[in-house]
């Protein structure tokens, strides 16, 4: 049918305004890369331009917002593809080569990469380890090491890179499948090369994991039968351009594995009455990979089982669990034979004195940052009266002694015991709450035969398994954007603009290392737990609990895969 006049103008406008939207997030983009210089290692902390930089953000984030309205109204046409595609290009290019903000992991993955591709396992020597070892004669240490200590001076780049890993005492935290990227990276980096090139070299990969995901997106969208103007959500989401494009997080690698295999158990299981044995494995290897990148995908191994068994019975199901199960071992082998064998390789007492425990053994015990109902929990359990004042918590409402009695029957003792049992108990209570609900999601989602549901299942799974972690680093939320066209209510979308706030901790702790602030109690980073991160995310939660409460009257109407279908 040819098009009348009126809806050409339609199309017109819509595509007019994505692109002005386009223009002008460019913009703020533009001004974060001309501001991330402030964020070099070596400038004073207080010069760096963090409120700034929330500010230009947040302004990116309002015309997000306004292109997920105009995005999902415009006639599906594959130039509205090329626009979301197109425009996610370009966020990501212009912030490729910024400096990145707070943010130093990256050194780690520079150092990593470069020895594995000499072939030495990660997961044996700590850095600190290498930056002692170099002030040792060779006939001291063994020929791995060595090989490190002059890796260390090979490339002055890499020596940087080396000196400014943050937790340096730790073997490297990062599963196999990402430290093959590092590899890569290396591998394509000339040893000449600058530290800022090292740098644009790994988040261009890391970008392109990224990108993939976007196109990941659009064909799960139209498995489902969704309008493709939905992926602009994922695709000009502003929190992606500052973890990855700025930032150089590796969860762009498990985000796009993780998302691949929701889109191949929706192509290979739900969308077919009979699931082939072939389609579950590859689900199941897909799945083992993306555990591989970054461990949080397993928390979906409930809910995808739940599909192979309502879908194809016990054989498809223990199918594609042995697939997953047997690939997950062998991916995740170099991290459990080589954690903490370097021990015995020196013999200096600053050497010997370092922890054995690998880098996820200490982040999953101790760990804690940027949390709330956590913290609620933890804090709780913990006495009060035996903190500083400006380490006390307003928000316990459990007296000292219950505290103090239930830690004692638990064997802490000590102030270190108490701070190690109380996170431990957090984490049973706060993980035995994830369990229950991961369950319920999963067995909701297989009463379900429409595939918009088991979709939404896994986002809620993912989103309330960061609302419950013990660290909620906004680079974290990235695991949920994918899936964020499935959600069922629009506070969802306000999320990641929410965590940006996490950076106003650093604008705290450089501003008021020691002074009270605003006539608290409280130094920078304490006025964070305690204030900071209530305005982060109790609003997100309380809008959430507000939406269900709407919801359940018949003048709301929430999101639905009917209303999602019928915004084009």
């Amino acid at each position: 049918m040819p098009k009348t006049e009126g809806s050409t103008a339609f199309f017109s406008s819509r595509i007019v305004q994505l692109v002005v939207l386009a223009g002008l997030s460019t913009i703020c983009y533009a001004y974060v890369l001309s501001i991330s210089r402030t964020f070099d290692v070596g400038t004073p902390r207080e010069g760096r331009m963090t409120l700034a930089v929330l500010a230009a953000l947040w302004v990116a984030f309002v015309l997000y917002w306004l292109a997920i309205y105009v995005a999902t109204r415009a006639p599906a046409s594959r130039l509205l593809l090329g626009i979301i595609i197109g425009g996610a290009s370009l966020f990501r290019v212009v912030l490729l080569p910024s400096t990145p903000i707070h943010e130093i992991d990256i050194y780690r993955y520079l150092w990593d990469g470069a020895v594995v591709a000499e072939g030495i396992s990660p997961y044996r020597y700590a850095p600190e380890q290498v930056l002692e070892a170099s002030e040792l004669p060779s006939d001291q240490l063994d020929s791995e090491l060595v090989k490190l200590v002059e890796l260390r001076y090979q490339s002055e780049s890499l020596g940087e890179s080396l000196e400014r890993i943050h937790y340096g005492y730790l073997p490297s935290p990062y599963p196999p499948v990402s430290q093959s990227v590092f590899a890569l990276s290396a591998i394509l980096t000339p040893d000449a090369a600058s530290l800022r090139a090292r740098m644009v070299t790994m988040k261009g990969l890391l970008v392109l994991f990224d990108m993939a995901t976007l196109l990941v997106v659009i064909a799960l969208l139209k498995e489902v039968g969704m309008h493709p103007g939905w992926s602009v959500a994922y695709g000009w989401c502003p929190l992606l351009m500052k973890e990855f494009a700025n930032g150089g997080h590796l969860d762009s690698i498990a985000i796009f594995l993780t998302t691949a295999t929701v889109w191949l158990l929706v192509r290979t299981n739900l969308s077919q009455a009979r699931p082939s044995m072939s389609g579950t494995i590859l689900v199941g290897s897909a799945l083992a990979l993306a555990i591989g990148a970054k461990l949080y995908p397993v928390v979906l191994v409930p809910l995808i089982v739940c599909v192979w068994w309502k879908q194809g019975g016990l054989r498809i199901s223990v199918a594609g669990i042995m697939a997953s199960v047997v690939l997950t071992m062998a991916v995740l082998s170099p991290m459990l034979v080589s954690s903490g064998s370097s021990r015995d390789s020196v013999t200096t007492v600053e050497q010997a004195s370092v922890p054995p425990s690998s880098g996820v053994r200490e982040f999953l015990s101790e760990w804690e940052m940027n949390d709330l109902l956590f913290m609620i929990v933890r804090e709780n359990l913990r006495p009060q009266v035996d903190k500083p004042l400006y380490e006390q918590s307003w928000f316990v409402i459990v007296p000292d002694n219950w505290s103090r009695d239930a830690l004692a029957w638990a064997g802490a003792d000590s102030t270190e015991e108490v701070k190690q049992v109380s996170f431990l108990l957090a984490r049973i209570l706060t993980g035995g709450v994830f369990f229950i609900l991961a369950l319920w999601l999963a067995w909701r989602a297989a009463e379900q035969s429409e595939v918009f549901g088991w979709c939404r299942a896994a986002m809620l799974t993912l989103a309330w398994f960061w609302f419950l972690c013990p660290t909620q680093n906004p680079w974290y939320w990235c695991w949920v954007l994918p899936l964020l066209p499935f959600a069922r209510y629009r506070t969802w979308y306000t999320v990641g603009a929410f965590a940006l706030l996490y950076y106003a901790r650093f604008w705290l702790t450089s501003h008021y290392s020691s002074p009270p602030v605003l006539g608290t109690e409280y130094d920078g980073a304490n006025y964070f737990d305690a204030v900071v991160v209530w305005i982060e995310l109790a609003p997100c939660l309380v809008a959430l609990a507000a939406e269900w409460w709407l919801g359940r009257s018949s003048d709301w109407r929430p999101v639905t895969a009917s209303t999602v279908s019928e915004a084009g």
